[in-house]
């Protein structure tokens, strides 16, 4: 089962998420947890030194904290050689300086975590798989990459298609194969599908991706915990983002009220921060009540380390 917390800077979910895999772990599941926030703190929260592999913690339990300048380098020059690879006969557009942009381009980011995602997902040696996300307009634009990627490459596999097929038709107007020459060199043009190296590259995108989002789709193998503090923004900007990962088919379960304040007597300056607790707890339950939620209260020192995940756990069960 793969789990995904998400939410806003500060709200919690790395708490959340290490409270849940240590959970999972003393239940006897192998556990690997992982932060994909760039900004990580996994490891402050559980209290190890941790880097960009698995590292054991605790009995049944993993966790890593992958660096993202070398996710997206990595990415990057896989990118390359997969352009490289297709067009790499097309000199004349100077390649390398194309690709040498990329890193600067919309969704690079968002991209290259989907494929740390893709990669994890591959690991077997894991029962559970707990993966706490990076905030919550990134990974929402990534969890509904996807579905986008696929509408976007079935149209360009349609429009190859009917290029290919053009190429055809000139070739039996002509009488003659088409080919590219560059000097001496005379490099034979692909008519059809299976010869063409672009036609082939989106059908391998298009299986690749179309597996993800079977995983990410799936409530069976997917679950997804939406983090919140108890105020109506945090709630109201949730609400949206759910909004927008439902469309796609995105298993939402949960909605995590954290930091929670409980008190037996109400101070006088905390009486607007209850009530708008209580403001937040109702638009919960309007808006988002075909959700689990869950309520997590305010500990006196934020917990670090397993004996207070376990405590936290214990509002997560």
């Amino acid at each position: 089962m793969i789990y995904l917390y998400m939410g806003k800077g500060g709200v919690g979910k790395t708490t959340c998420a290490a409270a849940h895999a240590v959970s999972l772990a003393d239940s006897g599941r192998k556990t690997l947890v992982v932060s994909l926030d760039p900004a990580h703190n996994l490891g402050d929260v559980l209290d190890v030194e941790l880097g960009d592999e698995p590292r054991k913690v605790a009995q049944n339990l993993w966790a890593m904290e992958p660096d993202f300048e070398k996710v997206i380098s990595k990415y990057l020059r896989e990118l390359t050689e997969r352009v490289k690879d297709v067009y790499g006969y097309l000199k004349i557009f100077n390649l390398d300086n194309y690709v040498d942009t990329l890193r600067y381009s919309p969704g690079v980011e968002e991209d290259a975590v989907l494929r740390k995602i893709m990669e994890i997902l591959k690991m077997k040696d894991y029962e559970e798989i707990v993966l706490d996300t990076p905030p919550t307009g990134l990974t929402v634009r990534m969890l509904v990459l996807p579905s986008v990627s696929l509408t976007w490459i079935e149209k360009l596999m349609e429009l190859r298609l009917r290029l290919l097929g053009a190429r055809r038709a000139l070739e039996k107007l002509s009488g003659e194969k088409l080919v590219i020459r560059r000097g001496e060199t005379e490099i034979s043009v692909p008519t059809d599908p299976e010869d063409d190296p672009i036609f082939k590259e989106l059908e391998a995108l298009r299986k690749e991706i179309s597996w993800v989002q079977g995983i990410l789709t799936d409530g069976g193998r997917t679950s997804v915990s939406m983090v919140v503090n108890p105020d109506v923004l945090s709630v109201r900007e949730a609400s949206r983002a759910i909004g927008v990962l439902r469309k796609v088919g995105i298993p939402m379960r949960r909605l995590i009220v954290n930091k929670y304040l409980r008190l037996s007597e109400t101070p006088s300056e905390l009486e607007e921060t209850v009530r708008e607790q209580e403001e937040a707890l109702g638009l919960a339950k309007k808006e988002l009540g075909f959700l689990e939620t869950v309520v997590v209260p305010l500990f006196p020192r934020e917990p670090r380390g397993f004996e207070a995940l376990r405590e936290v756990a214990r509002f997560l069960a």
